[in-house]
């Protein structure tokens, strides 16, 4: 039989003896007593998951600490000890919320066994309803509602003991695309698997909520400064970057994360709640799984949905977006021979804005084929700035969205850019990702063998993750292979990632396609690579994204670089 915890608060230590004695007699022996004087933290004991039932005998705190279990909606059973029978005393302590009460002088032993055993199934009836409330159905992780509660609590506790609460805000990134290939049963072993792996990186006090989709939250109780929400916040991510066996293949699994903490970065629930979610989106500014904190120097400023769409429509109309390009550098002779056209806006209060903080509302407001086509023309009018500066072997690739490639007037209205631009289509590249091949590779066959034929070629962008098909390699005009950065990374001490690279390089040769590497940040991994027979890499350690016309610096810079190797 499962042991009930039970908790005597009493002065007295009478009270404590003759109860202890009476739950130590029941057969079959199925509850543990201790005892204290007083509470001297009550909200702590009644939200102790170790306290099963709490006995308290009446005093001047009796009130206060059945208002305090109400208030924060404690499943805890309170049994209050009185000195003899008044219906007044009882009534108004049922109204508070005491389960039952004793008497002394009248505790026998069966009594108070069964007081005692109704209020262990009453609280075990309770919470059996808590979790089919407040918790999630696929994980069991606390729901929206379970995770305000904890949260309010948990803030609430800040507030009366000096402490700090941290958030963390976690979101997966290009979930969408394991629903899409691998189907419900997919999506739902990777959630559960994500919230597995989450909480075994959690302390006792913290809790993790499910917010519906692919939305994480935890909530981290008493945390003494940003360290101490750092180290949980990259620990959970490690615990992500294991790959995951779907259908006998690998997925790497990537998130971003964003951390505030109350009180110093929110005032109320709903304030910490948005701040934490900002520090999310600006996470999601970065390649492959990012944590970041809340500020308010990076966070945005405009919320209001209806302007924000104002906001965007304008910047549309006034062509207020702009390209950064990211070099992508040859191996053998680390020269710059292309450019990823990245999207940037130019808000005029805000300032340069990453695409994280725009483009799904862009999506949603169904604006992404009039930015498409501006990028498109920006990237050829970037074509004929290199020219003009004698860097004609330079190819500018474009990301190519979903939608654009819905588009019944895409080949047409491409090809006219390219016409009054005036441009070698030759040089211009289109990236697809494996989510836009997966929604319309029957229907993208044409338009891409129209475009192939005006000289624009195509790569697949992110490749590596587990999605993608070899018929789709095969059947469709793509002439190169970019490797996800969550392959790169860890490399080359990560056996897994060393294994699916030169995989992918390998069968990239065998079909005669380019391979491009993505996410490159130290010598090392540039070295595996250049080993591997990788021909081309983009990443940190050769550059970020940059503005066109720095683009001769970081020319410069590689110049300098390849010939201090002594290969010039």
């Amino acid at each position: 039989m499962e042991q009930s915890n039970i908790l005597i608060v009493s002065g007295k230590k009478t009270d404590q003896l003759v109860l202890s004695s009476c739950l130590e007699r029941a057969h079959p022996r199925r509850f543990h007593v201790s005892a204290v004087d007083n509470c001297q933290r009550p909200l702590d004991v009644l939200m102790d998951p170790d306290v099963h039932i709490v006995i308290v005998a009446k005093g001047s705190e009796t009130e206060y600490l059945l208002r305090l279990a109400k208030k924060n909606d404690v499943a805890t059973p309170i049994i209050v000890l009185l000195d003899d029978i008044d219906n007044d005393t009882i009534a108004r302590l049922r109204e508070l919320g005491a389960q039952d009460y004793l008497i002394r002088g009248q505790l026998q032993d069966e009594l108070v066994h069964r007081i005692v055993d109704f209020a262990a199934q009453l609280r075990a009836a309770r919470e059996q309803i808590q979790r089919l409330s407040n918790r999630d159905s696929l994980t069991g992780a606390l729901n929206r509602l379970g995770f305000r509660a904890h949260l309010e609590r948990a803030m609430a506790r800040s507030k009366r003991y000096q402490f700090k609460t941290g958030l963390l805000y976690l979101n997966l990134d290009r979930f969408q695309l394991i629903n899409d290939y691998y189907g419900e049963n997919g999506g739902d072993l990777t959630i559960t698997t994500v919230a597995q792996r989450l909480r075994a990186k959690l302390r006792g006090t913290d809790s993790l909520a499910r917010l519906g989709g692919d939305e994480f939250v935890t909530v981290l109780e008493d945390v003494g400064s940003w360290e101490n929400v750092d180290a949980i916040a990259h620990k959970m991510l490690e615990s992500l970057a294991i790959p995951l066996m779907i259908d006998d293949q690998q997925v790497c699994i990537e998130a971003s994360m964003g951390g505030a903490l109350y009180p110093d970065d929110a005032s109320d629930f709903s304030e910490l709640v948005d701040n934490c979610r900002s520090a999310m989106q600006l996470a999601k500014t970065q390649k492959g799984s990012h944590y970041q904190r809340y500020s308010q120097q990076s966070a945005p400023t405009v919320k209001d949905n209806s302007s924000l769409e104002e906001e965007l429509r304008a910047a549309v109309h006034q062509n207020e977006f702009l390209l950064y390009f990211q070099p992508r550098i040859d191996l053998k002779n680390q020269g710059v021979v292309g450019l990823e056209a990245l999207i940037r806006w130019q808000h005029p209060q805000r300032g340069i804005l990453l695409p994280a903080s725009f483009l799904p509302e862009c999506e949603e407001y169904g604006l992404m084929r009039h930015i498409g086509y501006q990028v498109i023309a920006h990237a050829c009018a970037a074509l004929t700035w290199l020219d003009e500066q004698g860097l004609s072997h330079i190819d500018v690739a474009v990301n190519v969205s979903f939608t654009q490639c819905q588009d019944e007037q895409f080949v047409e209205t491409v090809t006219n850019i390219i016409k009054r631009a005036g441009i070698d289509a030759s040089r211009l590249e289109f990236e697809l990702t494996e989510s836009t091949i997966l929604k319309s590779a029957g229907s993208l066959k044409g338009p891409m063998d129209e475009l192939r034929a005006l000289g624009i070629s195509f790569s697949l962008d992110d490749f590596g993750t587990g999605f993608s098909q070899l018929s789709h390699i095969m059947d469709l005009p793509i002439s190169a292979l970019k490797i996800d950065a969550c392959f790169v990374q860890d490399l080359p001490d990560n056996k897994q990632q060393e294994a699916v690279c030169t995989m992918i390089i390998d069968m990239a040769r065998r079909l005669g396609l380019m391979v491009v590497a993505e996410g490159a940040e130290t010598q090392e991994q540039i070295d595996f690579l250049q080993k591997n027979h990788c021909e081309q890499v983009q990443g940190l350690y050769y550059s970020a994204a940059i503005p066109l016309e720095q683009l001769p610096l970081v020319i410069q810079r590689q110049h300098a670089r390849y010939r201090e190797s002594g290969h010039l």
